[in-house]
């Protein structure tokens, strides 16, 4: 019985300078990793590859994976997938994939975009990939150029201060608790609670450090920090000291 096969990103293939293509079209590949959870497991690598000739449309597209047992390449039928592209450089898209023995499996991507510049941008994107016996769950870091890269050049990332976070119970942490960015993050806390809270910057040790500060934010009030440096940045709140959080920049 084939199990539920795990998605781990691996690393990042650059754009190739040799990839030409018409104006009108945009390209995105990158590669992503695979483990199929078995009796015996397997890890397989795999990499995606896909243009789209506006924000709606996919031209072609295939998606190769490689493991112990050999390698297969899916590849899409444009015409009939269904693309959408958003303005914040999101794009969710469904359709079928055929192999070269002629099996074929229904492919859907959601992809998140982590930055633009004017030279291209990346995605994390989550695969879905099966047919009447197998499923595969794939992730991938996808480069390419974009179709609107000065849509959110600047990345942004936000930090919850929910309701109940000021109780000594295991409740009410910040969401996200440990935020993972690149540099170049604006970092805003927003406080959901019911009563004020702060955002102070501390060491590893829980001492204060003069990096940022909110002051008190009340309830719906906002705090933002740019990460220009790599590094891991705690912060607490000085008025209820056991709510510590956490932003690594890489």
């Amino acid at each position: 019985m084939r199990a539920l096969v795990l998605g781990i990103i691996l690393s990042i293939v650059a754009v190739s300078s040799g990839f030409a293509f018409a104006d009108s079209t945009y390209s995105m590949k990158g590669s992503g990793a695979a483990m199929i959870n078995g009796d015996t497991p397997t890890l397989y690598t795999s990499s995606m590859r896909l243009s789209i000739v506006n924000p709606s449309t996919i031209d072609k597209g295939a998606i190769l994976v490689e493991g112990s047992n050999g390698i297969f390449v899916a590849r899409f039928t444009g015409d009939s997938w269904n693309f959408t592209y958003n303005n914040d450089g999101s794009f969710h898209a469904q359709g079928p994939a055929q192999t070269g023995s002629s099996d074929t499996f229904t492919v859907s991507l959601d992809g998140t975009r982590l930055y633009a510049t004017t030279s291209g941008s990346m995605w994390k994107v989550s695969a879905n990939m099966q047919d009447s016996v197998q499923k595969y769950v794939l992730s991938y870091l996808l480069l390419g150029s974009d179709p609107i890269p000065s849509v959110s050049v600047s990345n942004n990332a936000k930090i919850l201060i929910p309701n109940g976070n000021f109780a000594t119970a295991s409740t009410g942490f910040y969401l996200p608790l440990n935020l993972e960015i690149i540099p170049g993050t604006t970092v805003t806390w927003q406080n959901q609670d019911n009563i004020q809270h702060d955002i102070q910057s501390i060491d590893s040790h829980g001492n204060i450090v003069p990096l940022f500060n909110s002051g008190l934010l009340n309830t719906g009030d906002t705090f933002s920090y740019k990460f220009d440096s790599p590094g891991v940045y705690h912060y607490y709140c000085t008025i209820h000291p056991w709510r510590i959080g956490t932003v690594t920049v890489s």
